[in-house]
């Protein structure tokens, strides 16, 4: 396979990732109930989001057509309702969880094609917020586990 293919599979990974992702941050925001949490995971939430259509344009700059892409197919983990029986912590765990999987693509991606300063940035911003959420847990009494 080439590198141009290989990138563009890690692209659409990361698309999907962050569509995710972002589901996930909503879920969080409305388990929480503090403004300044809400506001937090709102913020990732549209973060993600503005990630997704940024990678978004970039495939299409790569003349990738985005109607063939499996991220535009039915997803039924998106579909599926967060139970009222899972705990706050449940989805802030999944979020960290998503968020290291995207650093992980980030960096695969950059491997391939390390020309990319917005993907540069976007691995930069989530793995930073890794750390604020591992932090955020950890202050309120909870351990992740490995």
């Amino acid at each position: 396979m080439s590198s141009q293919t290989q990138f563009i599979a890690k692209l659409e990974k990361i698309l999907t990732f962050l569509k995710n992702s972002k589901l996930e941050y909503l879920k969080a925001s409305d388990r929480f109930n503090l403004p300044q949490n809400k506001r937090f995971f709102n913020m990732q939430s549209t973060l993600r989001n503005r990630f997704f259509q940024d990678v978004a344009s970039l495939l299409r700059s790569m003349n990738v057509e985005m109607d063939n892409l499996v991220i535009n197919k039915l997803n039924f983990e998106q579909i599926v309702a967060s139970s009222n029986t899972i705990i706050k912590k449940g989805h802030l765990e999944k979020c960290i969880e998503l968020d290291k999987k995207l650093v992980k693509l980030y960096g695969e991606a950059l491997e391939i094609d390390p020309n990319h300063d917005i993907l540069i940035h976007q691995n930069e911003k989530i793995a930073k917020v890794i750390q604020e959420n591992i932090h955020f847990l950890e202050n309120a009494g909870y351990v992740l586990e490995s």
